[in-house]
């Protein structure tokens, strides 16, 4: 999976480089406490903030090495006037040449030019093409079909244009001909041929997994989905959640007083001594009911952006530019904080920190019916973000729930702790450069 690939090789990246960093402050004898932690962190976010940990390309560019090497320099500048210490412009010199070597290594570990054939001319052939010609990481050869003058041959020519192009993966456009082919195929895959369905192969592009082209068996026999029955991954994804909503909790919590008053003065500041039980009386969060998890409800909590309506008056959908928004709640809903109270979901244990977005359970009955598979996503607690979120656009519709039901699927059948990180650092990109999600 290119998205899982990607985020794996980041984790150990990352843990390695912190390796180094640790051990370069205990060889000069420097003393090490929280800051030093903090300072990694703040310089593994800038590392992805400014795309430095992507490992989904086959050559290490000089962009990459002069933004590493700005953001170890301006690190190490800090540590230097804080703690007044010559050591540590020899400290920058070695991490910077360990973190550089490093990055390099990986990617020639991880270089891929794999030599792709298509099997069948269907429908899904010319996106598979445009896909393969796109990715770096592939070399598109041609594809063989029965009743194609376009094609290298057919799937009896498939050993000799195999050999003579030394193809290392068959991508197979339908699964009905793969069943006409499977004793050919079979044997192809007995040579050491990697076989992979067009299914496979976009669910690892793209990120998602197309909902109309499953059944119940492939969910069944699919690998993958074991977040649905490990009970360590569910306890570690808890212990996240808590530990990380606390630390949150605490930090924002400024940010939550300040917007706690700035949305009981949307009523207009006039009332402040006027009519000042107006502004008392003005409700600050906003209460919903949502589905979670096995597609109980509860009850979600977030600071109120619209301005006080009757809802059956309105589009149950509220669109990006929604005129029932407040000022202030536009700019809540571009930094999050609209979002904070959810925290509380969390502690609770309603909600998890990443995970499907909790719909409104008035929309998401309704998306039941109208929407194949959508109860799949209540096998999993649902987050405060989560991959559709990051991945997707803002949706307002039936086919955009649909769409977003997708990415959901394709998290519950990848979610790990590492693709829980990637998603983490995903929003707060999001978040920080004020992008909607």
């Amino acid at each position: 999976m290119r998205h899982s690939r990607n985020g794996k090789i980041r984790f150990f990246y990352l843990l390695v480089l912190f390796f180094i960093y640790r051990t370069i402050f205990i060889v000069m004898d420097l003393s090490i406490n929280t800051s030093i932690y903090g300072m990694f962190f703040i310089l593994s976010l800038s590392y992805y903030l400014l795309d430095c940990l992507n490992f989904n390309k086959n050559h290490y560019k000089s962009r990459d090495f002069i933004i590493s090497s700005a953001l170890n320099f301006v690190l190490f500048l800090i540590f230097y006037f804080f703690l007044k210490m010559e050591k540590m412009i020899i400290g920058f010199v070695v991490y910077d040449i360990l973190q550089n070597l490093l990055f390099a290594l990986l990617l020639r570990i991880f270089k891929s030019h794999k030599k792709v054939l298509i099997l069948g001319d269907d429908e899904p052939k010319e996106k598979i093409e445009k896909i393969l010609k796109d990715e770096e990481k592939y070399r598109y050869i041609g594809f063989i079909a029965e009743n194609n003058e376009n094609a290298m041959g057919t799937i009896y020519d498939a050993k000799k244009i195999i050999e003579e192009n030394q193809i290392e993966e068959i991508i197979y456009t339908s699964r009905k001909e793969a069943k006409k082919y499977s004793e050919q195929i079979v044997e192809l895959k007995l040579d050491g041929i990697e076989v992979t369905d067009y299914l496979t192969f976009l669910e690892q592009i793209e990120g998602k997994i197309d909902v109309n082209k499953i059944d119940d068996l492939w969910v069944v026999t699919s690998d993958g989905f074991t977040v649905l029955n490990n009970t360590v991954q569910k306890r570690i994804k808890r212990l996240f959640d808590i530990i990380t909503a606390i630390i949150i909790f605490i930090l924002s919590l400024p940010f939550m007083i300040v917007t706690y008053v700035f949305v009981k003065f949307d009523v207009g500041i006039k009332y402040l001594f006027t009519n000042p039980m107006k502004i008392i009386k003005n409700p600050a969060f906003f209460k919903q009911k949502r589905i979670g998890f096995r597609g109980k409800e509860f009850e979600i909590i977030k600071f109120r952006s619209m301005k006080i309506h009757d809802p059956s008056k309105f589009s149950k959908y509220a669109s990006e530019y929604d005129d029932r928004i407040t000022k202030f709640g536009k700019f809540m809903r571009k930094m999050r904080l609209d979002e904070l109270p959810q925290l509380i979901n969390v502690l609770r244990g309603d909600m998890s920190f990443v995970g499907p977005r909790p719909e409104w359970n008035e929309l998401g009955r309704d998306y039941e019916k109208k929407i194949k598979n959508y109860k799949l996503r209540y096998g999993v607690v649902p987050g405060l973000t989560g991959w559709a979120q990051v991945m997707y656009p803002y949706g307002a519709s039936v086919d955009d729930a649909e769409r977003k039901l997708e990415y959901d699927l394709y998290y519950i059948k990848h979610q790990d702790f590492v693709m829980d990180l990637v998603v983490f650092f995903k929003t707060m990109k999001i978040v920080l450069f004020g992008k909607g999600m």
